[in-house]
């Protein structure tokens, strides 16, 4: 099959629908099947020119990545657009939409990343125009709280317009887990054209790391530290102010603890800082930016406790990443996590704050507890290995060409 990824930003960009999108290909392509993946120049969500109905009206772009626009990774045609502005999640690319519909007559399959994003809409007509399948995967059919008003109402007047008419349009939806159905429902779709494929991981990198004392040293971790780790963006929503809030606590029992906060800064790092510099604990929290993989997979299988407070997610893919490093997950009780999670078996569900200081004392004292749960959430990570999880993908594709 020849296949067309059509993905916002995909490698060196950090994030889970990006790091999807590039297992897919990469496994896909080992299955002997033709891949190529348009998506934008763009690295970061601040090194474009953005709009907006709030202040600053215009934000110019900064920090501009300087990427390849053509260039093949791992047998992996990626061609890079440059976006000439961002109003919302209307992305114009006029380049990208000229070349969807010059090259869409070469593919057998279009499957595009991204609800409110407009390429979807214009790979969407242009793949019906020329009765081609077009396959949607939603990662961002639910929007953050922590949004402005505008757009709240942007996103609802999408709903019933462009958002309903890409959901009628599309031969199949792929929902991360049976909670995206309703999501999905909600907005219009028909529920015959569902498919659940969660998002996956490649299982066995993390199975055959072995802690590196000498990267270990780069981060300043000493052996009888005790590591939370939180790998993602740093924006509010992912509640990373509620670890720090209870830092002070933990560190009159446990005085060696350090938090490490890897990912990138989405604007609410000054805030975190801040924060911990009124604890008066900034000193056991370590900002690391993005990271290599290499140290990422230590920092994984090192970290005494992964904490993932977050308020929403499309999937948490991190979840995975870390039961395969054989380490504890507690994380907020939201609809997507307890998807992956089952409280007490193979990860912790925690409501508060409250409740998440709790389980981190319980946690770090009762070490032979939290090896039985670790060792559960080992063995429940199997079926989320990219070799399961592409078959699927791969089932679907047959699907829309038969």
């Amino acid at each position: 099959m020849k296949i067309l990824f059509i993905q916002h930003r995909v490698f060196p960009a950090l994030g889970g629908s990006e790091k999807h999108t590039c297992l897919l290909s990469k496994y896909l392509s080992l299955k002997g099947h033709n891949v190529e993946i348009f998506t934008s120049t763009s690295l970061k969500k601040d090194d474009l020119l953005s709009f907006s109905l709030s202040y600053p009206f215009i934000k110019k772009p900064k920090n501009i990545a300087h990427v390849q626009p053509d260039e093949i990774i791992s047998g992996i045609k990626i061609k890079r657009y440059e976006i000439k502005f961002r109003f919302w999640s209307f992305l114009w690319i006029p380049d990208m939409n000229n070349d969807i519909k010059k090259n869409l007559d070469k593919f057998d399959i279009i499957h595009s990343h991204g609800y409110t994003l407009s390429y979807s809409l214009i790979a969407c007509y242009y793949a019906k125009k020329k009765s081609k399948p077009f396959i949607l995967t939603a990662h961002d059919i639910i929007i953050s709280q922590e949004l402005p008003i505008e757009a709240k109402i942007f996103k609802k007047l999408y709903d019933i317009t462009f958002g309903k008419y890409l959901l009628k349009n599309s031969e199949r939806l792929i929902a991360l887990t049976d909670d995206q159905i309703p999501q999905y429902l909600a907005s219009g779709a028909p529920i015959d054209k569902i498919r659940i494929v969660p998002n996956g991981i490649e299982l066995e990198k993390f199975l055959k790391v072995t802690i590196n004392s000498s990267i270990l040293d780069q981060f300043k971790i000493k052996e009888n530290d005790d590591i939370l780790l939180f790998i993602g963006r740093i924006e509010k929503y992912k509640g990373i102010q509620d670890i720090i809030k209870i830092m002070p606590e933990i560190l009159k029992i446990y005085p060696n603890l350090k938090l490490f906060i890897v990912g990138e800064d989405y604007g609410f790092k000054f805030q975190l800082i801040k924060y911990a510099k009124k604890l008066n604990i900034l000193n056991k929290i370590f900002f690391t930016g993005p990271i290599s993989e290499a140290n990422l997979l230590q920092l994984f299988k090192r970290a005494d406790i992964f904490v993932f407070p977050s308020k929403m997610e499309g999937f948490g893919i991190v979840l995975l990443e870390a039961m395969a490093s054989n380490t504890l997950c507690i994380a907020y009780d939201i609809p997507s996590v307890r998807k992956v999670i089952s409280n007490g078996e193979n990860g912790i569900l925690i409501k508060s704050s409250d409740e998440l200081f709790i389980k981190i004392l319980y946690y770090l004292k009762n070490i032979e507890e939290r090896a039985e749960i670790e060792k559960k959430a080992l063995q429940f990570v199997q079926e989320y290995d990219m070799k399961n999880i592409i078959n699927k993908i791969e089932n679907i594709y047959k699907e829309v060409l038969n």
